[in-house]
């Protein structure tokens, strides 16, 4: 990093690697000390070497959990960070740069500290907001040239490692008769959407329960082909590398049944979850070893109906086991933290609409820290728990 040193008395090489290991909020309050240390912590080599450390720390500890949920009073989305413990404690309260169109934006997914909204849960609006959480920043995504279905449209968000890029993939769908979907590409970078019809999936993407997430450089679906009665499902996965699409298989037991799935990704492997309306239970299937269809491990089955309450979603697990989900009964949605090893629920006095839960695997980065849009400060207070 050529910058011209200020006076201080610690070699420049030194002060940086320390630096490099403080927490996101003291590299913000730092920003302020001097110019110099402004240009330094904002530099895109500074960012990309605190990112490289932060995620080797996440290797060795886990990440934390981010958590969107919809309480019925207020009626208003609320996000929430979480220590990845036996107590889901509570870390800050990020604040949204912005209002929704709808009742609550879409979490399209999350990379690198990185979380992508789109506001399409009820009306389309082909509204892309990329924000980061960690730093206070936001920036919004310009529009597609491709509008957006009366079908169904599907995104999908992810990091491009070669040209240290984040792109997002737009499917565009108008019916079931037709070739396939008109697929779209945002770079970062360019600041830009592109056409890559070449690349357009055999597969359809699931859109009564679709869902995404970024694993190993690819952006993964749920996709399916359908003749007559007879369904064949496949894990699609998008390479944000080389932009095209690659088939991973199902396990046996998910290929042929109806997709009510959604996919996701349990401590670091890819796993779909399987609503299994015959036998009225949640399957959670992980695959241990990546690509690998043999690696396709049943780990946890819960039944959908319980005494008390009816487990709309299996959201994700923590890093010792345990499950969260969203229940419900009535109309009254709560989240619990289930082991499935003593069989028990604590419930952690969350309560949300059912339908509107959303759960992330976050890292805290510096990412878009050397962009130059920010919201306004009034949005850049952040409540701590």
């Amino acid at each position: 990093m050529s910058m011209e040193f200020s006076s201080c008395y610690l070699p420049e090489e030194m002060m940086i690697e320390i630096l490099l290991r403080l927490p996101i909020k003291s590299l913000l309050q730092f920003t302020s000390v001097s110019k110099y240390w402004n240009s330094l912590i904002k530099h895109n080599t500074f960012i990309k070497d605190h990112l490289k450390l932060t995620s080797n720390r996440i290797t060795r500890d886990g990440p934390l959990l981010l958590l969107r949920h919809c309480p019925r009073e207020p009626n208003v989305e609320q996000y929430s960070l979480h220590l990845d413990n036996h107590t889901f404690q509570g870390y800050s309260k990020p604040q949204l740069p912005v209002k929704s169109f709808n009742e609550c934006f879409r979490i399209v997914g999350s990379c690198n500290g990185l979380i992508l909204l789109s506001d399409d849960y009820l009306t389309e609006t082909n509204n892309f907001i990329l924000w980061n959480p960690s730093i206070r920043k936001s920036i919004t995504i310009p529009k597609p040239h491709i509008r957006h279905s009366q079908y169904y449209t599907v995104y999908g968000f992810g990091f491009d490692a070669k040209k240290d890029d984040y792109k997002i993939v737009q499917l565009v769908y108008e019916g079931h008769n037709r070739a396939g979907p008109e697929v779209e590409l945002y770079s970062l970078n360019s600041g830009s959407w592109k056409a890559i019809t070449a690349a357009s999936p055999k597969h359809e993407i699931a859109p009564t329960m679709w869902s995404q997430v970024f694993v190993n450089g690819f952006i993964h679906f749920i996709g399916y082909s359908k003749k007559g009665e007879a369904f064949h499902n496949v894990v699609l996965g998008f390479d944000v590398c080389e932009e095209v699409f690659h088939e991973i298989k199902m396990p046996e037991d998910l290929a042929s049944e109806a997709p009510n799935m959604f996919i996701s990704v349990i401590g670091k492997s890819l796993s779909v979850q399987h609503s299994d309306i015959i036998h009225n239970c949640w399957n959670v299937w992980v695959m241990r070893e990546y690509g690998v269809v043999e690696s396709w491990t049943k780990q946890f089955t819960i039944d959908i109906l319980t005494p008390n309450y009816r487990v709309t979603r299996v959201l994700g697990s923590s890093k010792n086991g345990e499950f969260l989900l969203e229940m419900y009964k009535g109309k009254k949605g709560e989240i619990v933290l289930h082991d499935p090893k003593k069989n028990t629920n604590e419930h952690l006095g969350i309560y949300t609409d059912p339908g509107y839960t959303s759960l992330e695997y976050y890292m805290e980065s510096l990412v878009l820290l050397d962009k130059a849009t920010s919201f306004a400060d009034s949005m850049e207070q952040e409540e701590e728990e």
